[in-house]
């Protein structure tokens, strides 16, 4: 079995940020169960005038057992009344409820009554995700002006947004009283990670695309709808910011088994022996043809990754040599490695893109849910002795103790909570308040002096007597242990440094994580992305097709 890569190349913030969706991604598994098991996903209601204003309940039929129902709460822009993406916003395009069973008119009640309080309302029981949203004016309004003419929108204006509305928040697992993940039965149908924030996306998404077709059948009698081609190219947006970044540190084990996944995949598909002629060669051609027209079209403007054309170029290099290594290889072979080490000297971003394709080439994981799902919660360790907690010092994080703490930009930043906003932030430490909740995770000034004391000490004291003598090492100590075992947890990087980008870590999440396509920078701290980009129809997906929605192609003018 070939290596799985090295965690020190694996976890700098530049590598985690290039990782790119893969079929492990949560919207990508939630669409192919969905797809597999054939769900029916219905418009059960939609009271809403020509402006916009009413609510929509939609229907999913799982199987006999299980069923759901989106009520959605659809709100005209006000003039004068400020719409924003944050949670302390009063005004929202849409706000819905992802709810178990059928909703039944005193749960509507309740959800439309407590939803728009947020922090001040209670989730009505069987709720798994309060969400909001809004409209994208630009895109949303050209697109109803031209379904309102009979004509499809400006694939040109569309192509560079790739969306009608964007989510501003999915709130679940415990939050105003939604259902707590852990309390989900063993034969939920949303028990992997993520799945029912995934569902509440997928049914956002389709609620803004039956919203502009209604507004526009509300303007004309010869209104025509979205082509088939517009209702897949269209997904959902989405911001994220720095919240991403601490929900990292705060889920270290959740971290490790995503990318350990990930890694274990990529060297399994780099060790198949495959001839010449195999149809898994034909597939990763195809796959490299439809990539390298994707990103030739990609109208994004990026900042901190590759111009779009300079992927596509090499992405083109790939295709060329993996033909050349078909056409020259007389036997079977590690072809795939072959082609893997051939990108070597190319672009991180067309490097990862290669690695998500040739995961398209393993058969499908059976159980995703036992995959993804893991224990966070590891048992205390007080008996190991200091000269176990010194070894994984040296063999984990040296990284960590080799940062240089007296360069002026080392000790920069200070991460907290704002208590106005409600929102994860950052500021200069000079500017922050003494004895503010400082919530960095500090590990180079925590483990550069926690070393020496541990030094001192006789090896083998144990590690509950260092966390007795020194408490307020105590968390520190506890994380490396519960992690001794693990690889991929930690982001190699000092976030109190003046020069570390979070954008690299929020992309991890939106991208490598939650399947995003077309992420992009937005500012210093955010960004935005693309859910269900290319994603099949209801319909396709109760036929049971349209699993393949990779590089959707941009509908033409």
């Amino acid at each position: 079995m070939m290596q799985l890569r090295d965690p020190g190349v694996v976890m700098t913030p530049d590598a985690l940020g290039a990782l790119q969706p893969t079929r492990f991604s949560a919207s990508r598994t939630l669409v192919n169960k969905m797809v597999q098991e054939r769900w029916v996903i219905s418009r059960a209601e939609f009271n809403i005038d020509a402006s916009g204003q009413g609510n929509a309940r939609y229907h999913v039929a799982v199987n006999d057992d299980w069923s759901f129902e989106f009520v959605v709460f659809s709100n005209a822009p006000k003039e004068g009344v400020e719409r924003t993406d944050r949670i302390i916003g009063s005004h929202w395009d849409m706000m819905g409820a992802l709810i178990e069973g059928a909703a039944g008119d005193e749960r509507i009640e309740q959800t439309k009554r407590e939803l728009p309080k947020l922090y001040g309302g209670r989730a009505a029981p069987g709720t798994l995700i309060w969400c909001r949203a809004n409209r994208s004016m630009r895109a949303f309004d050209l697109t109803v002006e031209a379904l309102s003419r009979g004509e499809q929108p400006p694939a040109r204006v569309l192509g560079a947004v790739c969306y009608l509305m964007r989510n501003t928040g999915l709130d679940g697992n415990g939050t105003f009283g939604t259902r707590s993940f852990a309390a989900y039965e063993s034969d939920h149908p949303l028990r992997t990670p993520y799945h029912a924030q995934m569902l509440t996306s997928y049914l956002m998404r389709e609620f803004s695309l039956d919203l502009a077709e209604h507004m526009a059948a509300a303007r004309s009698h010869d209104a025509a709808t979205l082509s088939h081609d517009f209702r897949r190219f269209l997904g959902l947006g989405n911001a994220s910011g720095l919240g991403l970044v601490l929900f990292a540190k705060n889920h270290p084990q959740m971290v490790d088994r995503w990318i350990t996944l990930r890694e274990a995949s990529l060297a399994e598909a780099r060790d198949l022996i495959l001839a010449p002629d195999a149809p898994e060669l034909d597939r990763l051609d195809s796959l490299l043809e439809r990539a390298v027209s994707y990103k030739a079209k990609d109208r994004m403007r990026y900042t901190y990754q590759p111009a779009a054309e300079l992927v596509s170029s090499e992405l083109a290099q790939l295709r060329s040599r993996l033909a050349g290594l078909r056409a020259t290889a007389g036997e079977p072979g590690n072809l795939l490695d072959s082609i893997y080490k051939a990108s070597s000297g190319l672009t991180s971003e067309t490097r990862e893109i290669l690695a998500a394709l040739l995961l398209e080439l393993l058969p499908a994981p059976e159980d995703m849910a036992s995959l993804i799902t893991v224990e966070e919660y590891a048992p205390a360790s007080p008996a190991t002795p200091v000269g176990e907690l010194l070894d994984i010092i040296a063999k984990d994080y040296a990284w960590a103790t080799g940062v240089d703490l007296d360069d002026p930009s080392a000790l920069h930043f200070g991460w907290y909570k704002s208590a106005n906003a409600e929102e994860p932030r950052r500021g200069p430490l000079k500017d922050l308040p003494s004895g503010f909740d400082d919530m960095t995770l500090d590990l180079p000034q925590k483990l550069q002096h926690l070393v020496p004391l541990l030094r001192d000490m006789d090896r083998s004291t144990t590690a509950g007597s260092v966390s007795r003598k020194f408490p307020e090492y105590r968390a520190t100590i506890e994380r490396l242990l519960a992690l001794r075992d693990t690889g991929y947890h930690t982001v190699r990087a000092n976030t109190r440094d003046e020069h570390f980008n979070p954008a690299h870590i929020i992309r991890l999440f939106n991208s490598a994580f939650y399947g995003l396509d077309k992420t992009k920078e937005d500012g210093p701290v955010g960004v935005v992305g693309v859910l269900f980009h290319g994603a099949p129809t209801p319909a396709e997906i109760a036929d049971g097709t349209g699993h393949d929605w990779l590089f959707p192609a941009e509908p033409e003018d």
